[in-house]
């Protein structure tokens, strides 16, 4: 979902039931996770001729970017497996009937995230838990501010040009938000941003690090978990009333209203996610709309409070290959890729503590500049099944996943914890986080 500021209608998404033609130059074939060149259930050999290798996709993915005449001023994210405490509304209506076939935007007050169901098809199943974020929080600063969207440098395909007016300033623009700079924080806290390395970075890549170009310096991502938030469950809406623009809306129901925490008024909620520890386990979550960044997942004892402090010391560690899963996967008559994911261990909160960077680059080079190459590309599928500010084809995306594997420590002591999600964004200044019950075994 997406609110587009342009004279045109925001553009349709493909049907769901497209994904696989939309993939059609990936043949039908067998295997899984264990082969490390598969890619919707076929192996590298059955890819086409015309399927980039991994070298030459930096220099040649440009060509693929998009270039939609809109910003779309949404940015959306959520915990999909295991089923997260921020789905607390999916009992009720709307989100407990049929998915509209083409999701309202957020401007809309309807307040849809929806997922893939347990039979590949969308769901209203994680409720509203993709308005669950931190607005406003910049390296740099002691608290958000709740109201800095964050730079948008350009507006439609003109350099340069002045975005619309929006009912509640936002500190977009052609500027900065960060300490001493428009109005996340008039003096800083001494912390400073710790990600340079273009390699790791998902927008603007080609910019000076630190220089006038650089935009998005003191974004939450240069610097994984450095920056403050409202709430490690997350905050409704991602500021207190009123509603705003940006995404920052929340569908008042009987469960959750705007700006409450996450840790405040969710309960404790059953996932059927029961780990031991030493062992590996699947987690997945899925955008509706793309802000870069990167992420990382942690747990916490359940019966303790809920805080960066608690989640920090258990930081989990992402082991394996990442994929990324269309309409459920191949059991589902979907798709899915492997592939090695980009980390981030240096210059981390907690010390040490291992990021993953969003494998969905945006590529929308006139408003947000360089990028990386899409991840789907090497597997010869049309770049656009992979990038953009939403993700998927023609619009949000809503089926894929993005697919990860964590470790559970071993020795960590058995019971009931909470699984937290940190969604650091680098094109804006929000936190997404959801929270997921799980018990832990020996």
């Amino acid at each position: 979902m997406a609110a587009w500021h342009s004279e045109g209608p925001m553009p349709e998404r493909a049907p769901v039931r497209d994904i696989p033609q939309r993939a059609a130059r990936c043949s039908q074939g067998a295997t899984g996770r264990e082969d490390k060149e598969t890619a919707c259930g076929c192996s590298r050999e059955n890819f086409t001729s015309k399927a980039k290798e991994d070298q030459s996709l930096d220099r040649d993915f440009q060509a693929f970017s998009t270039s939609e005449d809109g910003v779309a001023s949404s940015f959306i994210g959520a915990v999909v497996s295991p089923p997260p405490r921020n789905a607390v509304d999916k009992d009720l209506k709307p989100w407990n009937g049929t998915v509209p076939a083409q999701p309202p935007s957020v401007e809309s007050m309807t307040g849809w995230c929806p997922v893939v169901g347990a039979d590949g098809k969308l769901s209203g199943r994680n409720g509203q838990s993709c308005f669950w974020f931190s607005n406003g929080c910049a390296v740099g600063c002691d608290t958000c501010d709740g109201d800095s969207r964050g730079p948008i440098p350009n507006c439609g395909d003109v350099p340069g040009a002045p975005c619309p007016a929006q009912k509640n300033p936002t500190g977009t623009g052609r500027n900065k938000v960060g300490p001493g700079v428009v109005k996340t924080c008039k003096t800083g806290n001494g912390i400073k941003p710790t990600l340079c390395d273009p390699s790791k970075r998902s927008v603007n890549t080609g910019a000076e690090c630190g220089g006038p170009e650089d935009w998005y310096y003191y974004s939450p991502w240069r610097a994984p978990g450095a920056a403050p938030v409202f709430d490690s469950c997350g905050m409704a809406g991602g500021h207190k009333p009123p509603q705003g623009g940006f995404g920052g809306i929340y569908v008042n129901t009987t469960h959750a209203k705007l700006g409450d925490k996450g840790t405040d008024v969710l309960p404790k909620t059953a996932s059927g996610a029961t780990w031991a520890a030493g062992k590996a386990y699947e987690v997945s979550w899925t955008i509706e709309a793309n802000h870069g960044g990167g992420y990382s997942y942690r747990l916490a004892p359940a019966d303790g409070v809920l805080t960066e402090e608690t989640f920090g010391k258990t930081p989990l560690a992402f082991v394996g290959q990442q994929s990324l899963r269309w309409a459920g996967g191949r059991a589902k008559g979907g798709i899915e890729i492997f592939f090695n994911g980009t980390y981030v261990t240096e210059g981390t909160t907690p010390p040490g503590s291992m990021w993953s960077r969003n494998p969905i680059p945006r590529n929308d080079m006139h408003q947000t500049g360089e990028g990386f190459a899409p991840p789907c590309m090497k597997f010869g599928m049309d770049a656009s099944m992979c990038q953009g500010m939403e993700d998927g084809e023609g619009g949000a995306e809503p089926t894929m996943e993005i697919v990860d594997q964590v470790m559970i420590p071993a020795g960590l002591k058995p019971g009931a914890y909470v699984l937290g999600w940190r969604w650091d964004c680098e094109e804006s200044n929000q936190i997404w986080q959801s929270c997921s019950d799980v018990t832990i075994t020996a």
